[in-house]
């Protein structure tokens, strides 16, 4: 019927998947941020990232804090695909943000929620010093 050189087969399913695996990728990051804007009502919110990007992974930890400087609710999106969903991070809960930015290990996190959890409420801390409403984001 159709003579398709193999070259050109093997392209359209590499071109067929980096598609496929970019609307996934997308549809996490919708689905992340949406669980984001929930954590809102509860406090001023701050997202850290953590870990590398292909060796380990990278984990993400959004932090939600109260007036009194408490984690109100935070939640995590970590895995190796992107099938991975937020989850709630109860160990996080009534902890202090400064807890958070010091070095003392957290039973119940990995390192790289650890790490993300750190650069979440460091982020936090800068923007109440600068006296910003939100956080920014430090690319890594």
């Amino acid at each position: 019927m159709f003579d398709i050189p193999t070259p050109a087969l093997i392209l359209a399913a590499v071109v067929g998947g980096w598609v496929v695996q970019s609307y996934l990728a997308y549809r996490q990051s919708q689905g992340f941020m949406a669980a984001v804007r929930g954590l809102r009502s509860k406090g001023r919110v701050s997202i850290g990232v953590g870990g590398r990007r292909y060796l380990g992974g990278r984990a993400y930890v959004a932090i939600a804090v109260d007036d009194h400087g408490k984690v109100a609710d935070a939640l995590t999106l970590s895995g190796l695909t992107t099938f991975a969903r937020p989850r709630k991070v109860s160990v996080l809960l009534g902890a202090k943000v400064n807890q958070l930015k010091g070095d003392r290990e957290i039973p119940g996190l990995s390192s790289q929620q650890r790490e993300a959890a750190r650069q979440a409420a460091t982020l936090l801390k800068a923007a109440q010093q600068e006296g910003s409403e939100t956080p920014t984001t430090i690319p890594t």
